[in-house]
């Protein structure tokens, strides 16, 4: 016998239990092993392998369940606070891009009207507009990035879970 059919054989053996194995490989593992002594005897420790492993029971200790409860409720409160922080961007952006175009409409129209009324050319007022139009915005983010203290408080994001600080 070639290595090759000693190799096949241990993967055969190996995979038995896990996956599925197709009916000529079983067939020809199982003519294999009547002539193999080697990949036999292999077999038969994989087989008692696994008896004494499934008879023997495995138990965590109270301290490791614990720990594995507690990391997995802090996940999961994690995932809730980003899931409430993308709910809250994604609402910001939505109110941001109706004021953005309801007050670029506006702005534009009176920037006209501004134009007609002092008769001046539109290369002037339109630019002009458009920086009144970004002021405030520029303001608020000169303001943001100035503030020592964080804009969006813990309790904000917090109470869009519907929970308290010492609920944690």
């Amino acid at each position: 016998m070639t290595d090759h059919e000693h190799e096949r054989a241990i993967d055969i053996i190996t995979r038995h239990g896990a996956d599925d194995i197709a009916a000529r490989d079983t067939a020809w593992l199982e003519a294999h092993l009547a002539q193999c002594a080697e990949c036999a005897e292999y077999a038969a420790l994989v087989t008692s392998t696994g008896q004494l492993l499934r008879a023997v029971a495995i138990t965590a200790s109270p301290a490791l369940v614990a720990t594995t409860q507690a990391r997995i409720r802090e996940r999961a409160a994690q995932l809730r606070e980003h899931q409430a922080r993308v709910a809250l961007i994604a609402v910001s952006f939505c109110i941001g891009v109706l004021s953005s175009t309801i007050s670029a409409w506006l702005w534009w129209r009176f920037g006209g009207w501004v134009a007609g009324r002092l008769s001046l050319p539109a290369s002037i007022v339109e630019p002009g507009m458009f920086v009144a139009w970004l002021l405030p915005a520029i303001v608020i983010a000169l303001a943001m990035l100035a503030s020592s203290r964080p804009v969006i408080d813990r309790s904000v994001t917090l109470a869009m879970l519907g929970e308290r600080e010492g609920d944690r």
